[in-house]
């Protein structure tokens, strides 16, 4: 499970957070080499799409954290 969702739901799912911190590393990587080959408009709604992925999983809206025009 990438990202796992509730804190509960990540122990008993057995997630580490070694293993979230990997899956998130990943996350970024891809969309470093998505964002060299796409153009801005592919690049943000990738981003969107994959701050409502993560926050459908984890419950967290991680738009609100990081918004494309501040961090990427």
């Amino acid at each position: 499970m990438l990202l796992s969702a509730s804190d509960q739901g990540a122990v008993e799912d057995g997630v580490t957070d070694d293993e979230v911190v990997a899956a998130a590393e990943t996350l970024g990587e891809a969309l470093a080499a998505a964002r060299a080959s796409s153009s801005e408009f592919e690049f943000t709604t990738m981003v969107r799409q994959c701050n409502e992925a993560i926050g459908d999983e984890t419950g967290i809206d991680y738009g609100g954290v990081c918004d494309t025009d501040d961090c990427c």
